[in-house]
């Protein structure tokens, strides 16, 4: 079979499970962000594949001005079904004769740095699913920042999709709703300590125990240039 019909079988998995954004891309460039643990394999295994799925923006609409359990569930269901995705497609490509790694969804090893095996959002990025946005994640055409990743590595030469040219041009809503003031209009100015204080403080009310916020993703709808 060839390359071109193995990646649409694998788009074809995804979607069926709820993977509306698939993408491709050589991770030669992030090698040096790529945690220790995999490090050494992922030389290896130099194709990622790249998926996404939408947040409910109803559930994301609940929200005022901190999480709340029903985010929380809904945010823990989608990384489950992110990682079966993973599995699956690296079932797929181990069924062609092809070696793969699904990273999990949403493992952090480093609490304070939020730092996993890697960085799904620079993945996606590369694979074109979107752009980095100034809160600090991934923000696509259709869904803004209200998506999930996962990241599938792979030693199979898939076709690499494009990044996409695209920034959040004069949008500046994550701006006014961050509560930790940590979006800055340049994304590389993003105050990474200043949100983990913040989720960290989130986390400890009503014994919610979760590392999460959501209050940028609410307001952002994919609107860029």
């Amino acid at each position: 079979m060839s390359q071109d019909n193995i990646k649409a079988g694998l788009r074809a998995i995804a979607e069926s499970r709820g993977g509306r954004l698939f993408g491709v891309c050589q991770i030669d460039s992030l090698r040096d962000s790529i945690h220790p643990e995999i490090k050494a394999m992922s030389e290896k295994l130099n194709t990622a594949i790249s998926v996404g799925i939408p947040l409910s923006g109803s559930i994301l609409d609940t929200l005022k001005d901190h999480p709340n359990m029903l985010y929380k569930t809904h945010y823990q269901q989608v990384n489950i079904i992110l990682n079966d995705i993973s599995f699956l497609l690296a079932s797929e490509i181990m069924r062609y004769g092809g070696k793969a790694v699904p990273i999990p969804a949403s493992q952090i090893l480093d609490v304070k740095m939020l730092r996993a095996h890697l960085s799904h959002r620079e993945v996606a990025f590369k694979a074109g699913l979107g752009w980095r946005g100034r809160n600090n994640l991934l923000v696509c055409e259709n869904y803004g920042s209200k998506v999930r990743l996962v990241t599938v590595l792979t030693d199979m030469q898939l076709e690499p999709d494009k990044p996409l040219k695209r920034n959040c041009g004069d949008c500046y809503d994550c701006l006014t709703v961050c509560p930790a003031d940590a979006i800055a209009e340049n994304p590389e100015d993003f105050d990474l300590p200043a949100c983990y204080a913040k989720i960290q403080e989130f986390s400890k009310h009503d014994n919610y125990g979760h590392l999460i916020c959501g209050l940028c993703l609410k307001c952002c709808n994919g609107n860029g240039e």
